[in-house]
């Protein structure tokens, strides 16, 4: 069956994906290069590889559990190698010598002749020999490392012997799992430990990385972790993954398949306790029976609760004389189990404590850090004076017709209608007084989100401008998220009209423009961008 591009793109889309209005499905489990997220542990693998490849050290090591991350990042390193540089990528271990030298030649775009092993080798070390004058540099990837054979093994370690009196010709990088490390050290090929000459080991991430790799996927889909999951929703799927991205990737994908199914805007901790024990991702109609259940569950607490408050009320009402026959009618069903005659009845137990405890176990919310009235921030006046800070950049000048409001042009011009979006166009339209009311025909700039619209200058200090947020809760509730990086952060009330008020969470102080720019680029590096793809130019 074929598809058009559109019905393609439709049938990749998830059913979660459309409802949270992702651009794409953040939790997909092929290894795309563009959600790599660089934990510790995957940059010093990274730079491990570079180094040993552009330097020819001959062979390299790569190790990490399942799911670790290993496909992701050599997709990456792939990707972003110098031109010069020629990887050659197994996928799966071949299971004959024959069909990797066969690969290689054709990537190299050279005749594998009679395609004897022998004659195969003599072409490529040919092919190897031009492109060292050429300054190209070779490398063959194997990944899944572990299941090739011994004898295989041996092979390619011979391929290490093409070399010239000043270089080696090939680089050779396996990756696997733990078990290729004890596989190496087996008596028949030993001699290929002394040719390793790099080894680096992935580990799992730490809770907080797991906690940023999750903002990271999100935030490349027009998102972020603390708008699609709760707080509790968060912490349980970053224990339960224990630091493994593919785990993480399991879990977060089939919570929002639920989340979807239930009509649930942020996931919960009790839909992520639903799926905890999920390995696989769930299918559609999996996900639709979870969630039935979880309905049917909730409609019987809801009936057996709001039946034990009647029973109550009317017990404190009318007395106890009153209500025995009621209590009476409710045991029939469990007559079987009641004490024989002579002994004595258990009295009969009301479950209110268990409910009175998960009350007790959802953490009260608090309240923002600073709360000070203050005025819009001083952009606006450049805007009111022709933006005269010629870093700050118009995409347009929007002429305002019938029934459009600032949330419809946000997501026109961003693809993204939230509070933060609202506030950056209010900075360079100070005269608008009401965001929800503007005028027909009134011209509206509409500016690039860029890192100079983020740094503003407040109370004699430069801070960045991080985030909006109509309710104050969700504001307290970010900017604890965003001190994981290190940012000493405020929440600052903003009156946006008469009778409304917007919380801005405002990183800093800095004291320069230079300064806060350079712990912008640092937020960036480490995967925290505070600019949505496509809001930019």
């Amino acid at each position: 069956m074929s598809y058009t591009p559109q019905q393609a793109e439709e049938v990749k889309m998830t059913d979660y994906t459309k409802f949270y209005g992702f651009s794409e499905n953040p939790f997909d489990i092929s290894p795309d290069p563009k959600f790599f997220f660089p934990a510790e542990s995957h940059r010093e693998a990274l730079v491990s590889l570079r180094y040993g490849i552009t330097e020819k050290k001959g062979f390299i090591l790569i190790l990490g559990e399942a799911g670790i991350g290993k496909t992701a990042l050599l997709h990456h390193l792939m990707k972003t190698l110098d031109s010069n540089v020629k990887p050659i990528y197994f996928p799966q271990s071949q299971s004959h010598f024959e069909q990797m030298l066969s690969e290689m030649l054709l990537q190299l775009q050279l005749s594998p002749g009679s395609k004897t092993k022998g004659s195969m080798i003599h072409e490529l070390n040919n092919g190897l020999i031009n492109c060292l004058k050429k300054n190209e540099t070779v490398a063959i990837i194997i990944d899944e490392a572990q299941n090739i054979g011994l004898d295989l093994i041996e092979e390619v370690r011979l391929l290490a012997n093409l070399e010239t009196s000043t270089s080696k010709l090939l680089q050779i990088v396996l990756v696997g799992q733990p078990e290729l490390q004890e596989k190496l050290r087996s008596e028949v090929i030993r001699q290929i430990k002394q040719r390793i000459v790099i080894v680096a080991q992935i580990k799992p991430l730490s809770e907080k990385e797991a906690l940023l790799y999750i903002d990271h996927r999100l935030q490349i889909v027009g998102s972020g972790a603390m708008k699609v999951f709760s707080d509790e929703a968060l912490s349980l799927i970053c224990k339960s993954a224990k630091g493994i991205p593919l785990e993480l990737n399991i879990l977060c994908s089939n919570a929002l398949s639920v989340g979807c199914a239930l009509a649930e805007k942020r996931i919960s901790k009790k839909t992520v306790k639903k799926v905890q024990r999920e390995k696989v991702i769930l299918t559609p109609e999996k996900a639709s029976i979870l969630a039935s259940r979880m309905k049917r569950r909730l409609a019987r607490k809801i009936i057996y609760s709001t039946a034990a408050i009647v029973i109550l009320s009317l017990a404190l009402f009318f007395g106890r004389s009153y209500m025995e026959p009621l209590f009476n009618y409710h045991n029939t069903e469990r007559l079987a189990s009641l004490p024989a005659a002579g002994e004595k009845a258990p009295a009969p137990k009301i479950k209110h404590q268990a409910a009175a405890k998960h009350t007790a176990d959802i953490p009260a919310p608090k309240a923002p850090a600073v709360a000070v009235e203050v005025p819009p921030i001083t952009t606006a006046k450049n805007a009111a004076e022709g933006i005269r800070n010629r870093e700050i950049r118009l995409k347009e000048i929007a002429q305002v017709q019938n029934g459009v409001n600032l949330y419809g042009l946000a997501y026109r011009y961003y693809k993204l209608a939230d509070e933060t979006m609202i506030d950056h166009i209010l900075k360079l339209n100070p005269e608008i007084k009401n965001p929800h009311l503007i005028l027909s025909n009134s011209q509206i700039r509409i500016p690039e989100i860029t890192e100079a619209l983020l740094i503003v200058q407040y109370e004699g200090a430069y801070k960045i401008h991080m985030r909006t947020f109509a309710n104050p809760q969700n504001a307290a509730q970010f900017r604890r998220y965003s001190e994981l990086w290190g940012k000493e952060s405020e929440v600052v009330t903003w009156k946006i009209s008469a009778e409304e008020k917007w919380y801005r969470v405002m990183a800093g102080p800095f004291a320069s423009r230079e300064e806060a720019a350079k712990a912008l680029e640092e937020m960036k590096q480490k995967g925290f961008s505070l600019i949505p793809t496509g809001t930019g130019k």
